[in-house]
């Protein structure tokens, strides 16, 4: 059937998969038809790393169409690869002129725009989910009411988090990349008498650096949490079992899921420690099956699926099963104490996984009611690579050393999207190698495999190597490599093809002149590299980047790193004076080390936006 005859319905759905703006570039103007669906759907609008021509164009667009803001229910602004797009974003408008904005997410941002955005943050009335990823962030500024459910934040210490909790008495999802406790011993006198979190239902922390008497008190502020996934790395303090027992007994009597991933420095009698998360009150009560790794000096206890995104596997890591698992006939029954109040509505969907002996067993959850949940029958797998899959389910980033792609291991990674491939202290694995990636492809599933991080990989030892990358990764965008490693394999032209047609994002991790000494070579490289639309590159000379902006038509950001010896003062003005003269919005900042001053370019390429 052809696109144009398919029913309203299933185009309306088609279409909700789109970011807006490439829904408006690739539909809009095509037809009446279509014109017309496209203007009736709720929007989603991500401008994290949008071209420049493509977002100036749109924000006009949405300036002189009242209608199309309010088909805006969810927006993503980011500074993250180009320090202006929040500022140009905000000169066009002020958010509450979204009048249906649900979701709004901010990457990245200076303190000019943070006070612009958080004084605008309680006139967004449908305003329900806010994700604020960024080190600049100032949380101490948010002194209005804000009634949002869903809060994301990348920083707090818990002084400030209690203060923040005050402003969001409605707050039902909280994710906090990062707790600290600021070296402070927290008093409950301090705290109000009535929790001001009573709404919180799923609590996440993504590295927890707060001694556990603190984080006991800060648990009095949520007592309804039904969900809590913690990690905490170099924590010995999270390592007791039988205080969490009692902060679950006592404080949290609605808790449903308890996840968590800890880690600590390796001590005598660690087994003791371990085990006492592998009772039946753990297991039995809260379903909540541990497993642990050692690795050097750090030991890692972590409930199964693995919860963590990011993982880190050298030839040091050792993963020891949980074997503590009550067994009846070959069949293993997991129950589960549901304690919750009636007006609880839970969907949680998961995989639970054990291995017994020679035989893998996996157990389905698929948590439907608010009430106690009902014996779970586990079903028997034999098959070892399903179990594998789903132990790390969640792991997105991954980190390996050479030397562990030796031989097969007891590891698959079936959802990596951001691989980085690190050389081993020995020399013989330093360069990668086709014996490499034989073994790699047992451990990663190479299908959804986004970014590929080889930037301190010094050799590979033959454009194959890099070649069987590309055609196992279809979804491969973005590369991060030295120089030396790539360049010198441009010889293969089956390779060059295949680096044209799927890289949008470059990262140099080493100077570009060291290997590409005259501008032939760096037309060479902006031939192959044609498509990019993102590079970061270290570079001698100003002039280069010059001709980079001259020879890759694609690209709609670059930014660039210049070591000098001294303060430049202005040897950068002709060059400034050449951006000026080209379309693009640019910033240059000077940074001193220890040793030398860095310069820093960053520069936004595309059509007059204003």
């Amino acid at each position: 059937m052809k696109f144009e005859l398919l029913p309203n319905e299933i185009l309306l759905d088609y279409f909700g998969y789109f970011n807006a703006l490439d829904l408006f570039y690739a539909y809009d103007g095509l037809n009446y038809r279509l014109n017309k669906l496209i203007r009736i759907l709720p929007l989603h609008l991500n401008f994290q790393y949008a071209n420049k021509s493509k977002f100036g164009e749109f924000c006009r667009t949405m300036s002189l169409n009242e209608e199309l803001r309010n088909q805006i229910y969810s927006l993503h602004l980011s500074n993250q690869d180009t320090d202006f797009q929040i500022e140009v974003f905000l000169s066009f408008f002020s958010l509450n002129q979204f009048a249906n904005l649900r979701s709004l997410s901010i990457t990245e941002i200076n303190s000019t725009d943070n006070t612009k955005i958080i004084s605008m943050l309680s006139s967004i009335s449908k305003l329900q989910t806010l994700s604020i990823i960024s080190s600049s962030f100032l949380l101490n500024a948010i002194n209005e009411t804000i009634l949002i459910k869903n809060l994301t934040i990348s920083y707090c210490f818990l002084t400030k988090l209690y203060q923040l909790l005050q402003h969001m008495p409605i707050l039902k999802y909280l994710n906090i990349q990062c707790l600290n406790d600021d070296g402070y011993s927290y008093d409950t006198n301090r705290l109000n008498n009535t929790p001001c979190a009573i709404h919180l239902k799923e609590l996440i922390i993504g590295d927890l650096q707060c001694r556990f008497m603190n984080f006991e008190i800060f648990v009095k502020e949520i007592p309804n949490l039904q969900i809590l996934t913690i990690s905490a790395r170099n924590n010995n303090d999270m390592f007791d079992a039988n205080l969490w027992e009692q902060l679950i007994r006592i404080l949290l009597p609605h808790l449903i899921t308890f996840n968590f991933n800890f880690d600590y420095i390796y001590q005598d009698q660690y087994n003791i420690i371990l085990k006492k998360f592998q009772t039946n009150f753990w297991q039995k009560q809260y379903n909540c099956f541990t497993e642990y790794m050692t690795d050097k000096q750090s030991i890692f206890i972590y409930t199964i699926p693995y919860i963590s995104n990011k993982f880190r596997l050298t030839s040091s890591t050792t993963r020891y099963n949980n074997t503590m698992i009550d067994k009846s006939d070959d069949r293993i029954i997991i129950k589960k104490l549901r304690k919750s109040s009636t007006d609880q509505q839970v969907n949680i969907g998961g995989y639970q996984y054990i291995t017994t002996g020679h035989t893998q067993i996996i157990s389905v959850l698929d948590i439907q009611s608010p009430t106690n949940r009902k014996l779970k029958k586990r079903k028997r797998i034999e098959n070892n690579d399903y179990n594998k899959i789903d132990i790390f389910k969640n792991v997105t980033d991954l980190t390996l050393h050479l030397d562990i792609l030796t031989k097969e291991c007891s590891y698959y990674f079936a959802n990596v999207t951001s691989l980085r491939l690190v050389p081993s202290a020995k020399l013989e694995h330093r360069t990668l190698t086709n014996q490499h990636i034989r073994i790699l492809k047992t451990i990663i599933n190479l299908f959804n495999l986004k970014h590929l991080n080889i930037g301190r990989i010094y050799g590979i030892e033959n454009s194959l190597v890099l070649l069987e990358i590309l055609k196992q990764s279809p979804k491969l965008s973005s590369i991060e490599f030295i120089p030396k490693a790539v360049i010198q394999l441009f010889n293969n032209g089956e390779l060059c093809k295949y680096l044209n047609k799927m890289i949008k994002k470059i990262i140099l991790r080493d100077y570009f002149e060291s290997y590409t000494t005259n501008s032939e070579k760096i037309r060479q490289f902006c031939k192959i590299f044609s498509s990019i639309e993102y590079l970061f590159c270290k570079i001698n000379s100003p002039d280069n980047l010059l001709l980079l902006l001259n020879y890759l038509p694609k690209v709609s950001i670059i930014n660039a790193a210049i070591k000098n010896t001294c303060y430049p003062g202005t040897k950068f003005s002709p060059f400034e004076n050449a951006l000026r003269r080209l379309n693009v919005i640019f910033n240059i900042t000077h940074v001193f080390k220890s040793e030398f001053c860095e310069t820093r370019i960053s520069i936004w390429i595309g059509n007059k936006i204003i």
